[in-house]
């Protein structure tokens, strides 16, 4: 492992070590233009040990591995209990073999590990869940376990009953339908929120009697994989395609969210990874090849947290990313520029952690219990899913495959790591058992520094439902001189029923911001009922000059509402300049437009945003990438414009590949769609495109694509741009 206190130093050293631990391991300098020529190079992995020498990170800190194979392979996410103890998520059908075969076969599992001698390495270990499909995300919850599984919306609740560290039996806290989209395009998250939902990656669920009730998002699927909050309840989203290690964190959770770009949400030179290892296996080659061919591009972002504990106090609200691609973690230090946060590179000048090995991939992270900062490493040679790696043909993917299996990548699989980042100089605390503590021990941990804490005792305090704590959590709030606590025990009291007047009255006239901003959202339902006195505590806020808490008051009130239009006006009126208000009403205004779509359309404006959002943009101009666009845009279409509904269900059928007239879009091929969505929506999602942005006056059917369908059921390749246009 190699520490950085100055980044030349580092590369320097890293590259040495890279030299040393592979054999002839010489980045190649074929542009990806050229007939790729096949090279003597071989990588092999390292053990944990070995490995970890490779690992660069923060002057101060030393990695320690806290899990390793043969005790976790696979390991896709994970989450602690209340106690502590760990549950991962084990991938083991994922790519083990270049094929990709058997990968929805129901062999993976779900492991629990425990610390049993406090040394912060994992010693003990159970199959939790055994003989499932590729279970995705995890949130304990008191005495149950919720566990998401791949092709399936419905959540479950595990439980076991007999403390033996394997479930016994399930329920279904949320039935939904199946998912048969791709296993990268699914569910994720579960994170419980200072509103007392629990958040995933397309909807918000309220939980009460042991069951979860859904409330939808004002957009489809917010995020790719993975979902982190920070102390005021923001939701920090990533996009593995598309490149973007954070995006839509402006509001709160529970109120719409922006459509902003990277340029919007992200500082000039954040959006270039500055990754050490020079293997060229990135799908599109995006490599600087003037220097080694290091990644040029964010291209697998995933995992995010937000680091939230006193044990590291120096990037408290920060943002850690997972690349596995670059073989990196991006922290991101998000600055509130005049009510508009945007993201920075914390290490302009390189990367929170990064690593020289071409198997370390790390793809999940969390904040632990003890303060740490946890990462998973799936240390594998494959990192992409079977649709995007093909074998055959001339498409610069193809090259990729040819390179990384001469390498010898393809061989390495059924790996996995799990390390922490530690304070050289301080020792992380040993986890709380808060599970069975009872309310008047509990209580007092709202008041811990470590963000992980806070979270779970409002969760489980909340979840038990139990009365005695209202009054200590009330004392909490009139005494704590900590902002984080008193916010937690207000939040905590919303989610016992507890929160009255008084205490928002209180709550609105607090000298610290944060409280006031609490104290707007907790009014809501007072204003809707017309409370003339917590309205009147409300309505003054409209002369502060923060705007955070002049975009708050757009926020909560309702033109609907009492009052509330006039002030809202207002509000508007005095912050003309307000980064963010302007375009709140524009995303408004586009909600209220996409109401009065037909059903189908409005189902495939879900679709759109579900999957087709990042490449083709929010608008259907297309989406950059540098100078260039990711696909080409679907307003004003030739295809779209001419209702050639013949020609647009082939290509979302059976996928398009190469340039389109004499233009490439991003990696050159749109992957098909026809096992993922039947056909009525393939129907919706052209409904949307065709009636939003090219004038089409009526809707396209179902049986439409069913004939096209049949008619090309037996065609194995995408199209191209040639052939599409000679269909007659």
């Amino acid at each position: 492992m190699i520490n950085r206190p100055f980044f030349t130093i580092a590369v320097s050293a890293l590259v040495l070590i890279a030299t040393v631990q592979f054999t002839n391991a010489q980045a190649s300098n074929v542009p990806e233009t050229d007939q790729y020529q096949p090279k003597d190079q071989f990588f092999k992995p390292l053990s944990p040990a070995e490995a970890i020498k490779t690992i660069e990170v923060p002057d101060g800190y030393h990695l320690q591995c806290v899990a390793s194979e043969p005790m976790v392979q696979e390991p896709a996410s994970f989450v602690f209990d209340e106690d502590g103890a760990m549950y991962v998520c084990e991938w083991l059908t994922y790519m083990q073999d270049e094929y990709g075969r058997n990968q929805l076969d129901e062999t993976c599992r779900v492991v629990k590990l425990v610390d049993t001698d406090g040394d912060g390495v994992m010693d003990k270990r159970t199959v939790f869940i055994d003989k499932i499909r590729l279970p995705r995300t995890i949130l304990p919850l008191k005495d149950r376990v919720l566990v998401n599984i791949t092709q399936e919306t419905t959540i479950w609740a595990y439980f076991d009953d007999d403390k033996d560290g394997v479930a016994d039996r399930r329920e279904a806290a949320y039935e939904g339908p199946e998912n048969r989209g791709n296993i990268e395009h699914q569910l994720t998250g579960l994170v419980w929120n200072l509103d007392n939902y629990i958040y995933s990656n397309d909807r918000r669920f309220r939980y009460a009697d042991g069951k979860l009730f859904p409330e939808p998002y004002s957009k489809s699927r917010i995020s790719q994989w993975g979902l982190a909050r920070d102390d005021d309840g923001r939701i920090y989203c990533s996009w593995a395609g598309g490149g973007n290690p954070v995006h839509s964190f402006q509001f709160p959770g529970g109120y719409p969210i922006l459509n902003l770009s990277k340029r919007d949400e992200h500082a000039p030179g954040y959006d270039i990874p500055l990754s050490i290892c020079q293997v060229e296996d990135q799908s599109s080659g995006h490599y600087d090849f003037e220097n080694n061919r290091i990644l040029k591009v964010f291209s697998a972002t995933c995992g995010q947290t937000v680091l939230r504990s006193e044990l590291m106090p120096q990037w408290y609200g920060h943002v850690a990313t997972p690349e596995p691609v670059g073989r990196l973690i991006r922290l991101s230090t998000i600055k509130n520029e005049k009510g508009k946060r945007v993201a920075h590179n914390t290490f302009p000048e390189g990367e929170f952690i990064r690593s020289t090995d071409p198997f370390f991939r790390p793809v999940w992270s969390e904040s632990g219990p003890d303060g740490c900062f946890y990462f998973a490493d799936l240390y594998r040679g494959i990192i992409q899913e079977k649709t995007w790696f093909p074998h055959e043909g001339d498409h610069i993917w193809v090259k990729r495959y040819k390179r990384v299996k001469e390498w010898g990548m393809l061989k390495v699989f059924r790996h996995g790591r799990i390390y922490r980042l530690v304070p050289d100089k301080t020792k992380p605390s040993s986890p709380l058992q808060l599970k069975d503590l009872p309310t008047k021990d509990l209580v007092p941990h709202l008041s811990n520094g470590n963000g992980w804490i806070r979270d779970n005792v409002q969760k489980l305090l909340v979840s038990n439902a139990d009365s005695s704590a209202v009054k200590p959590l009330k004392d909490l709030f009139g005494t704590s001189p900590s902002t984080n606590s008193r916010i937690s025990a207000l939040w905590t009291l919303n989610g016992l029923g507890a929160v009255d007047p008084s205490l928002v009255l209180t709550a609105l006239t607090d000298k610290e911001e944060r409280v006031r901003l609490a104290g707007i959202r907790l009014a809501e339902p007072l204003l809707k009922d017309g409370n003339e006195t917590v309205a009147k505590s409300v309505f003054a806020l409209a002369d502060d000059a923060s705007p955070d808490v002049a975009m708050q008051l757009v926020l909560s009130l309702k033109p609907s509402w009492p009052d509330c239009g006039k002030v809202r006006d207002e509000v508007v009126a005095k912050h003309a300049s307000h980064p963010l208000i302007t375009r709140y009403f524009k995303e408004e205004q586009r909600r209220e437009q996409s109401l009065l779509l037909g059903d189908s359309a409005k189902a495939g404006l879900k679709i759109y945003e579900t999957l087709c959002i990042v490449c083709h943009g929010k608008n259907g101009h297309g989406a950059k990438q540098g100078d260039s666009l990711l696909a080409p845009p679907l307003q004003k279409n030739r295809w779209f414009t001419g209702r050639r509904v013949d020609v647009i269900t082939r290509v979302l059928l059976k996928g398009e590949t190469g340039p389109i007239g004499d233009k490439t879009y991003g990696e050159g091929l749109m992957l098909p769609l026809e096992s993922a969505y039947n056909d009525e929506q393939i129907a919706d999602l052209m409904n949307y495109i065709g009636l939003t942005w090219n004038k089409w006056r009526d809707p396209v059917n179902a049986s439409e694509v069913a004939d096209i369908r049949a008619e090309i059921k037996d065609r194995k390749t995408p199209y191209t741009d040639k052939e599409l246009i000679e269909i007659k």
